[in-house]
């Protein structure tokens, strides 16, 4: 489920890349609740996400990344980008879901307020066409 990060920010370069990492594991489960269509578990890995971004950045600003530092987080930065992408395809997927289901709802909507109340006064006329009657 949920895992939950560190509650204080980054001290050294390599808590920085370890935050970010951190960050790359909750994307994977944020795409995979995305694809399993999870959304309670979708909102509960985004919450998280969202406050380990917060405390990553306000502990990054002061600390200077090595070149092999700058260039891991570049490469986390890609891969969080690319899973950040494939939840916002995923979502984009349910809207249009939820906005046919709500269309089809208002047309339904529509359609019983025009003929719904006709549908009373409809009499079954069967019987008057029954060959077995005089």
């Amino acid at each position: 489920m949920t895992k939950t990060a560190p509650s204080r920010a980054p001290a050294t370069g390599e808590q920085v890349l370890q935050a970010y990492e951190a960050l790359l594991e909750r994307t994977g489960r944020m795409l995979e609740c995305a694809r399993d269509q999870d959304w309670n578990g979708l909102i509960d890995e985004e919450s998280q996400y969202v406050l380990e971004v917060e405390r990553l950045a306000r502990g990054e600003t002061s600390i200077q990344l090595n070149e092999f530092q700058r260039h891991r987080k570049a490469e986390v930065l890609e891969r969080l980008l690319e899973r950040e992408r494939g939840v916002r395809g995923c979502l984009e997927s349910r809207r249009q879901e939820l906005d046919q289901l709500i269309g089809l709802s208002r047309r339904r909507r529509d359609l019983n307020r025009s003929y719904g109340a006709q549908e009373a006064a409809v009499v079954d006329g069967r019987p008057r066409f029954d060959k077995e009657r005089p």
